[in-house]
């Protein structure tokens, strides 16, 4: 597993697991639980990691959903 991208934004994370779903790109989603917490907790983000095979395409599907500026990707 390779790390793709952390955000702090719930609803980014589950459109990014809605299309790697879809596109059957394996993944996992750490730290969703804490960052639930949002602002009581600053600076938790969720991270998104993908099997290592699969970071090259899951990349171009976060570019071509155009949400590239509003996370923070690990290339």
């Amino acid at each position: 597993m390779k790390d793709l991208m952390f955000s702090d934004n719930p609803v980014l994370i589950s459109r990014v697991s809605a299309l790697f779903d879809a596109e059957n790109v394996e993944y996992v989603v750490l730290g969703g639980t804490a960052s639930l917490f949002g602002g009581a907790l600053n600076g938790i983000q969720s991270r998104i990691m993908v099997n290592t095979e699969h970071h090259r395409k899951a990349l171009r599907l976060i570019r071509d959903l155009g949400i590239e500026d509003e996370v923070e990707l690990k290339l």
